[in-house]
């Protein structure tokens, strides 16, 4: 008798239940609404998770079986479960730096809150402390008083602490204490604006070339969390910080936060750049940390904008030409800000050049990041090049429609592509408020200036945010549904997302999130 007809004999004579028993989970979330974001949006009850990946999902009765005597079960009481979130253009490090200091105005309704937000920051400052808030707000975002904000309520809130409010790359606030700490002129305002004036602060408080410590590291992971993100891609340049400490921390074993990043070098130096892709592998990174391709700026010159109406001349765009190239011929990813109709037609038009001589360019993901002057044309020519398209939130603090993305245009279109926020400076890093604004098409002003019918179905974008995500920084095979096989990153909600009212999807919070079945956030 065969080895095989031996243990089909043996197999044969065990009792059907030995046969038909699955493993005993670890975890089990059960008696839920489990929206799985897999490609058919199916929604489950409950799931079972083993060694960090999820090993059923189904019916109550189905992940049943799956619990055993050490088995820790998760009564979700009818909560809905999504897949963790993924954002697929942050800048960490930097921010890792600077929430360590700041205060965050993210999603704050009223002037009044926001002023008891800083007095209370100001109450916990030593002296000689900045207070600060780098990014992430509008005054417009307050419903009961949307004007600037003045240097007496500035003063107010700490007469000795130097207080910075910065709104944007280009304008913010500060008070007293601040324009005498930096000697700059007190002209009575506390208004600040153009980069040039907004320099002596930014270099008190400056993110720039930072390494953040552990502590600070684990911090932010928390936060982000807290949030429901489970996995970043830094998209930032080489001045945005050290990463260092992330990859020291990763080499100790899982993170709370997974972080992924592009290959940090001098994008002002073309042919520096070109031996450095040339000399290296992309998509170097594991489960939790590395990197994954070039980006958001390959040549720094090339700085797009919503205003730019020209394309780039000869002698910027050849080095930017010769980067792309290099990319292409070494298998990189490129994810490359392009804001303005005409750098995205330019820029369409290189890797049309390309594909003649490097095919293999269309199964890279090359990915237009922001995408607010894309139009049909350049969205159709984008997707039979394989390009995607990353779309986030800074958009939504605008108020002028020339810097609105076309998001239901892009979603129609079948092309791939993605939701981030650009946080945290440029916009908030709040998953939900990206994805309440993709859904309602609100700005953060609720809307005001702008009418705006470039909006997607919350599945969509949730989709996006998930599942479309996961491909565009290559770990669709590990994450962005909640699927058997898949690493367990997951988020528990307070309400259901699919049946919210479109304006709430913006106040949505977390009770739980996992990260690979580990427990990182909990209310």
């Amino acid at each position: 008798m065969t080895r095989i007809k031996l243990s089909m004999l043996l197999a044969m004579a065990l009792p059907m239940s030995a046969l038909a028993a699955p493993p005993s989970a670890d975890t089990v979330l059960i008696g839920g609404k489990v929206l799985t974001a897999d490609d058919s949006f199916t929604i489950a009850e409950s799931l079972a998770i083993k060694d960090g990946r999820i090993v059923a999902v189904g019916s109550n009765s189905n992940v049943s079986a799956y619990i055993g005597a050490e088995t820790h079960i998760i009564e979700l009481d009818g909560k809905t479960v999504i897949p963790g979130l993924i954002d697929n253009h942050f800048h960490f490090v930097r921010s890792a730096w600077n929430f360590q200091n700041e205060a965050r105005l993210d999603g704050v309704d009223t002037r009044a809150e926001a002023l008891a937000i800083l007095k209370a920051k100001a109450a916990e400052a030593e002296p000689g402390d900045w207070i600060t808030v780098i990014g992430g707000w509008s005054p417009r975002q307050f419903q009961d008083d949307s004007s600037s904000f003045t240097l007496a309520e500035l003063d107010s809130v700490s007469k000795t602490n130097p207080v910075y409010l910065l709104q944007s790359y280009s304008s913010g606030y500060a008070n007293s204490a601040a324009f005498a700490e930096t000697g700059t002129e007190n002209t009575g305002s506390a208004e600040l604006s153009g980069r040039n004036g907004l320099t002596p602060f930014t270099n008190a408080v400056s993110w720039s070339n930072k390494a953040a410590s552990r502590e600070a590291i684990l911090n932010y992971m928390a936060e982000l969390n807290r949030l429901g993100l489970t996995a970043v891609y830094d998209s930032g340049r080489e001045s945005d910080g050290d990463l260092t400490p992330i990859g020291e921390l990763a080499a100790e074993g899982p993170m709370p936060l997974r972080v992924f990043h592009t290959l940090r070098y001098n994008a002002a130096d073309a042919p520096a750049a070109v031996n450095l892709i040339e000399g290296m592998s992309p998509n170097t990174k594991n489960d939790y940390y590395g990197l994954i391709g070039l980006g958001e700026h390959i040549y720094s010159p090339v700085q797009d904008s919503p205003n730019v109406t020209a394309m780039w001349p000869d002698a910027t765009w050849a080095p930017f030409s010769d980067i792309s190239w290099a990319a292409a011929k070494n298998g990189w990813s490129v994810h490359e800000h392009v804001m303005s109709n005409a750098t995205a037609v330019q820029f369409l038009d290189l890797i049309e050049d390309i594909a003649e001589e490097v095919p293999q360019v269309k199964e890279l993901r090359w990915t237009i990041a922001h995408a607010n002057g894309m139009t049909d044309a350049e969205i159709a020519r984008a997707k039979d090049l394989g390009v995607a398209i990353g779309v986030h939130a800074q958009a939504r603090m605008s108020f002028r429609t020339v810097d609105k993305p076309p998001i239901g245009s892009i979603s129609r279109s079948g092309v791939l592509w993605g939701l981030g926020s650009d946080g945290a400076i440029v916009s908030s890093y709040n998953p939900f408020h990206t994805l309440g604004w993709a859904v309602t098409g609100k700005n953060i002003a609720q809307g005001i200036g702008w009418g705006d019918t470039e909006t997607v179905s919350r599945e969509e974008a949730l989709l996006a945010h998930t599942n479309y995500n996961a491909k565009l920084i290559f770990m669709e095979d590990d994450l962005g549904t909640l699927e058997v096989g898949k690493l367990a990153d997951l988020v528990v909600l307070n309400e259901d997302y699919l049946t919210v009212p479109e304006d709430d999807i913006a106040h949505l919070l977390p009770v739980l999130t996992m990260t690979a079945g580990e427990v990182v956030f909990e209310k």
